[in-house]
């Protein structure tokens, strides 16, 4: 499976959870200037231990942060 990081789906579970931004970045040990990157997308290609440790934060599998990308290629032509 291919998947690519989803900004707006932190920001949502993040919100879900009635958690801050900065409550958030101490649980993680980011900034909060990172994480408001993150779901601005300005960061837009976290590292698999970044995500894991956020979505561990907030107590939702890594999935529910990602959006499943490997299908995206099979309708498209070839070059």
């Amino acid at each position: 499976m291919l998947a690519k990081f989803n900004a707006k789906k932190l920001h949502a579970a993040r919100k879900e959870n009635k958690m801050s931004q900065e409550a958030l970045a101490e649980i993680t040990g980011f900034s909060d200037r990172y994480i408001r990157a993150l779901e601005s997308g300005k960061s837009a290609n976290p590292s698999a231990s970044l995500v894991y440790r956020v979505s561990k934060a907030l107590g939702v599998p890594m999935e529910d942060l990602m959006d499943d990308i490997s299908d995206e290629d099979e309708g498209s032509p070839a070059n």
